[in-house]
C-alpha cells in the first residue's frame, strides 16, 4: 500500500513539476529576458500575498484529516471560509504594497492575475490535502493532471500568440480556475462545504497559526530576495536569477511527495507502534539521502545541458551559480524529513522560528551585499540560510527524540527497498 501511494504521489509531483518548470521554460523562450524578469518578479510578488491566504493550511488539513477522517466536512468548511476572509484582506494589501513599491501599471496587472491564480490553486490544494489525508492518491492525481494539463495547454499558447506578460497572467488565472472547478466537482460528490460560525473560524485561525507562520517563512526566503534586488539589478539579471529559483521551487514539489506519503503514516504510528515508527523514519531518511545525492551531483555535472534544455542559451550565465542551487535542493530534501518529525510532534513553532531566523539572515545579507556584488550574492546568502535551517531542524529533532535516525550503510545502499 505504501509503495502504491508513493508511486501515485510521484506521478502527481511529476505532473506538477512539468506544469511548473515546463511552462516557465516555455515562457523563458517566448519572452525577452527583460520581460521574463518582469514576469517572474510579478509572480514572486503575487506569491508573497498568496502565502497569506494559504495560511499553511495544507499540512494542517493533511494531519487533521488523517487523524479525524469522519470530520472532513467541518475541517474543509473552516479552512475554506478562513481562506476567503484572508483573501478579502490580502487583495487590499496587494494594491497598497504596489503603491508603496511604485510598480508600473503593467506589473500591477500582471501580479494581480498571478496572485489570483495562486489563490485559486490554494483552494484546490485544500481539496488535494483531503485526498492525501485520506490516502486517496488516485483522486489527487486526477485533479493534479487536470489542473496542470489546463496550464500547459492554455498558458504557452496565449504567451506565444500575444507576447504579453499581462495577457499571459490572465491565462494563468483561467487555467487554475479550471483546476479548482474540477476539484470541487469531485469533492462535492461525497462531501459538502458549510459555513461555520465566526467564533469557530477565529479558533481555527488560532490553531493554524503555527502552521501559517512556518509556511510563510518557509516560502518567503525563496521570494524575499527577488523583491529586495528588483530596484538594484537589471530586469535581465533578475530574469537569470529567477530562472534558477524556479528550478528550486519546481523541484520543491518533490517535498510534497515526502510529506503526503510519510506525514500521515508517521503520524499514525508515532504513539501506536514505536518499532514500526522508527523503521519508517529510518527508511524515509535513507530515501531522502539517496535523492539528495542524485540531485546534487546530477545538477552539477549536467548544469549546462539542463540550462540549455530548460531556458535556452541566453540563460547560460546561470551556470555560474548552478552548483549553489544544487546544494540548496539537496538540503531542502534532507530538511523535509526532519521537518515531518517536528510537525508530528507538534513542534511547528520551532520550524517557524528556524525559518524566521533564516529570513533575517537573507534580508540583512542581501541588503548589504546585492548592491555591491549583484544577484550572485543572493545565491550564496540563500545557501547559507538553508544550511542554517537544516542544521536547526536536525538539532531540534535530536533534542526531541534523542536520536538523529541515521540509516545504516546497509539500508542506504539497499536500493531494492525504497519504502
Amino acid at each position: 500500500m505504501i509503495k502504491k501511494n508513493l508511486i501515485l504521489s510521484f506521478f502527481s509531483a511529476s505532473a506538477k513539476i512539468v506544469g511548473g518548470i515546463g511552462v516557465v521554460s516555455i515562457l523563458a523562450r517566448v519572452f525577452t529576458l527583460s520581460d521574463f524578469g518582469n514576469f517572474t518578479y510579478s509572480l514572486t510578488l503575487g506569491t508573497v500575498f498568496a502565502l497569506i491566504v494559504d495560511y499553511g493550511y495544507n499540512i494542517k488539513v493533511i494531519k487533521d484529516v488523517s487523524l479525524n477522517p469522519d470530520n472532513v466536512d467541518n475541517i474543509v468548511s473552516k479552512t475554506t471560509a478562513n481562506k476567503i476572509l484572508l483573501f478579502l484582506f490580502t487583495v487590499i494589501a496587494y494594491f497598497v504594497a504596489n503603491t508603496l513599491l511604485k510598480n508600473s501599471h503593467k506589473l500591477i496587472i500582471t501580479g494581480l492575475f498571478l496572485f489570483l491564480s495562486l489563490v485559486a490553486f490554494s483552494f484546490t490544494n485544500t481539496i488535494l490535502s483531503v485526498f492525501k489525508g485520506r490516502k486517496e492518491y488516485t483522486r489527487d492525481l486526477k485533479v493534479v493532471l487536470a489542473d496542470n494539463l489546463a496550464t500547459i495547454v492554455i498558458v504557452p499558447l496565449v504567451a506565444f500568440l500575444t507576447k504579453s506578460i499581462e495577457t499571459t497572467s490572465i491565462s494563468f488565472f483561467l487555467s487554475k480556475l479550471i483546476g479548482l472547478i474540477y476539484a470541487l466537482r469531485i469533492y462535492t460528490k461525497e462531501n459538502q462545504i458549510n459555513f461555520p460560525s465566526f467564533k469557530e473560524l477565529l479558533i481555527d485561525l488560532q490553531k493554524a497559526l503555527p502552521y501559517a507562520v512556518h509556511y510563510w517563512v518557509g516560502n518567503l526566503y525563496l521570494n524575499i530576495d527577488t523583491i529586495i534586488m528588483k530596484p538594484v539589478v537589471s530586469s535581465e539579471d533578475l530574469g537569470i536569477y529567477q530562472s534558477g529559483i524556479r528550478i528550486i521551487i519546481g523541484l520543491g514539489i518533490l517535498l510534497t511527495v515526502i510529506n503526503s506519503v510519510y506525514l500521515p503514516l508517521l503520524n499514525e504510528n508515532l504513539n501506536n507502534n514505536k518499532k514500526l515508527f522508527k523503521a519508517h523514519v529510518l527508511q524515509l531518511n535513507a530515501n531522502v539521502i539517496r535523492l539528495s545525492i542524485i540531485f546534487i551531483f546530477g545538477m552539477i555535472i549536467f548544469s549546462k545541458l539542463i540550462i540549455i534544455i530548460l531556458f535556452g542559451n541566453k540563460f547560460l550565465e546561470l551556470q555560474e551559480i548552478f552548483w549553489i542551487l544544487a546544494l540548496i535542493v539537496g538540503m531542502r530534501i534532507i530538511g523535509a524529513s526532519y521537518g515531518i518529525l517536528l510537525t508530528i510532534s507538534d513542534k511547528q513553532s520551532l520550524r517557524a522560528i528556524a525559518g524566521a531566523l533564516g529570513i533575517v539572515l537573507i534580508v540583512v545579507c542581501d541588503l548589504i551585499f546585492i548592491p555591491m556584488y549583484g544577484y550572485q550574492m543572493a545565491a550564496y546568502t540563500l545557501l547559507f540560510a538553508h544550511f542554517f535551517i537544516t542544521a536547526f531542524y536536525i538539532a531540534t529533532v535530536y533534542l526531541e527524540y534523542k536520536t538523529l535516525f541515521v540509516p545504516s550503510w546497509k539500508r542506504l545502499i539497499n536500493i531494492k527497498n525504497v519504502i
